[in-house]
């Protein structure tokens, strides 16, 4: 078997050339960069050549033997087969065996090594007294310490960082749009440096130590700023520290004119990562760039107003800043992108026609593609987006996948992705994606809330409730994150809490709680099913029910046909209510019905199982 000396010369398995010392993959002109655990664990497989190596044996050797929960690995599995464009099984390049481990399936190949170099013609000359032998002697000591210093002298070591959001701390409020565009183009330059694994978070943790923050976004360095502003001159203050043990890494001050905003955040991340990995290298320079600064400006406060679309007005504002933005740069890719994602979410957040925002949104991100493919790889999340909708399942995969292995990837990638998946039954597989969406975006509230969910279908009780409430401190709050929520308290017996929950969901969407005390009732004494299923009907014939919330009461009050009947909606265009449902422990009954798999194989749901290599087993859907 190969040493771990033999394969960091470089090796071959199947059609990829893996080059240890570069951190590279190369398959003809491709080339990908792992993540320094990712390579880690390909090197413990290549190690074995074809034999299993363990979990523990990946924990020992990529881990430091510390304990280390499944989802790392099955992440750094997961991306390596992305990377390796082995996303369908059977798996063409790593296996997995149940209970045992993994292993390599094509063969390694090391580099022939190179020629030994010939040895060096050696003049005779006459040999020098001893007292010059000893002072060239105390010369190329000196001379070698010297250059051993210099050669060997290394930055702190820091392989995450988590960069906090930069403080507006100019007095004026109308620069917190400036403070977070520089922080959202600092994470993607940032995310250029293949040596870092870099974190979003959302919040500044007052009161809190950097080693307080790190283990909460699980890094080892945090990076914090202000935004300060003298005159016309804007000032960002950073500190890069690390949390084991307070060690500054890098700190220091990048100023110039709102104008220069870009350079700014350049001349920063290149400070940062000659700290971090050493050299100043060439610049590091964002995916994209506008030759207009008027349009990126106006893209930076699309994106502010964009993440705070919960607030009256911010959707529509985000809009009309995109639409200026390309209208004066129309190079500027970004900007149609953010455009897209607001058109796909705007039968959600706006009750639009889905068929006619959906053709919009593709028409936009289609148009960014042919003016600037630099966004073509993220912009496969809203194609994966509209493909779910359309319910061509294996499509919406193929996009996801591409968009999910992106070099610049937002974590709304992986949550739409962990919903298609959803949708199809396979929950093992869509909680790993909305794991790797907390990796990089650990404080969005979105995404926990998503975690929760999957969490509280898998039936994992203890971590669907940490996620919750993780979910809950992030502001996480939505009419479905509360509905699971409920459904987690239920299981648990704790029904007054559950009925809390519900009622604020019902209130947050504006319809009528009359159902909800009857529903409860019946819960507990089956005798009250049919005052329940009345208050059901009543609520359902004055349209104050969603029908997510419909379905799901018939079938927990055992009104399958009704259920049914709620079910067959969901082959109108898009998703009349979320599809996870239907495969969860309390749609049992409408599951032993035969018009249910019917109802699949109209939907395309047991074609794509096909295709992936997915089961109908025992009313539930397995997966290898």
């Amino acid at each position: 078997m190969p040493t771990k000396e033999e394969l960091n010369k470089g090796f071959q398995i199947g059609e990829w050339e893996v080059l240890p010392a570069r951190r590279e993959l190369r398959r003809g002109d491709e080339m990908v960069r792992p993540e320094p655990k990712q390579l880690g664990v390909l090197l413990s497989l290549a190690m074995r050549d074809g034999d299993v190596v363990t979990r523990d044996e990946l924990v020992n050797e990529n881990w430091g033997g510390r304990d280390t929960a499944d989802e790392p690995i099955n992440r750094c599995i997961s991306q390596l087969r992305k990377h390796l464009g082995d996303t369908h099984r059977p798996y063409q390049y790593i296996d997995a065996l149940i209970k045992s481990g993994y292993c390599l399936k094509k063969t390694v190949v090391l580099h022939e090594p190179t020629e030994s170099a010939p040895a060096p013609i050696v003049v005779q000359q006459r040999k020098p007294s001893r007292i010059w032998a000893i002072v060239a002697l105390v010369a190329v000591v000196a001379v070698s310490a010297w250059i051993y210093d210099k050669v060997t002298e290394k930055p702190p070591t820091v392989t995450s960082i988590g960069v906090l959001p930069f403080e507006n701390l100019t007095g004026d409020p109308s620069y917190a749009y400036v403070a977070s565009g520089f922080k959202a183009e600092l994470v993607h330059t940032l995310q250029n440096i293949p040596e870092l694994m870099i974190k979003i978070s959302r919040q500044t943790y007052p009161g809190l130590e950097i080693d307080e923050i790190a283990g909460r976004l699980d890094v080892d360095s945090v990076l914090i700023g202000v935004l300060r502003k003298e005159g016309d001159e804007l000032k960002f203050s950073y500190q890069l520290a690390r949390a084991d043990d307070g060690v500054n890494v890098s700190s220091g001050m990048v100023s110039g004119l709102l104008q220069d905003l870009f350079k700014l955040q350049e001349d920063l991340a290149t400070k940062v990562r000659g700290h971090v990995v050493g050299g100043s290298g060439k610049q590091l320079l964002s995916t994209s760039r506008p030759e207009n600064f008027d349009a990126y400006e106006r893209y930076i406060r699309g994106l502010f107003a964009f993440d705070r679309r919960g607030t009256a007005g911010n959707l529509e504002e985000a809009v009309a800043l995109f639409e200026e933005s390309i209208q004066l740069d129309p190079n500027y890719g970004p900007a149609y992108l953010a455009l897209a994602e607001i058109y796909v979410l705007l039968p959600d957040y706006r009750g639009t026609d889905l068929v006619a925002s959906h053709e919009r949104a593709i028409e936009i991100v289609e148009q960014g593609i042919a003016v600037d493919p630099a966004i073509e790889d993220a912009a496969n999340a809203v194609f994966g987006f509209v493909y779910h909708k359309q319910k061509k399942w294996a499509l919406a995969e193929e996009a996801f996948v591409r968009a999910t292995s992106a070099a610049v990837v937002e974590s709304n990638a992986f949550n739409w992705y962990s919903l298609m998946l959803g949708s199809v039954g396979r929950f093992d597989e869509a909680l790993r994606q909305a794991l790797a969406g907390i990796e990089i975006d650990p404080s969005s509230g979105v995404i926990n809330s998503r975690v929760a969910i999957v969490y509280t279908w898998v039936g994992d009780t203890e971590r669907a409730g940490e996620f919750f409430e993780r979910g809950k401190q992030y502001g996480a709050g939505g009419s479905t994150h509360l509905i699971a929520n409920a459904l987690f308290l239920a299981r648990q017996g704790k029904t007054e809490q559950a009925n809390e929950l519900a009622n604020a969901s019902i209130r947050l969407g504006g319809g009528t709680t009359d159902w909800i005390d009857p529903f409860f009732a019946a819960l507990a004494d089956p005798k009250q099913r049919d005052k329940a299923l009345a208050a059901v009907d009543l609520a359902t014939a004055e349209n104050q029910l969603s029908l997510q919330i419909e379905v799901s009461l018939r079938v927990m009050l055992g009104d399958t046909d009704g259920a049914l009947r709620v079910a067959r909606m969901l082959v109108q265009p898009g998703e009349a209510f979320e599809m996870d449902l239907l495969f969860l422990p309390e749609f049992m009954p409408l599951r032993k019905r035969p018009e249910f798999i019917e109802l699949l194989d109209t939907l395309g749901v047991t074609d794509y199982w096909d295709e992936v290599g997915c089961v109908w087993e025992d009313l539930a859907v397995k997966c290898p």
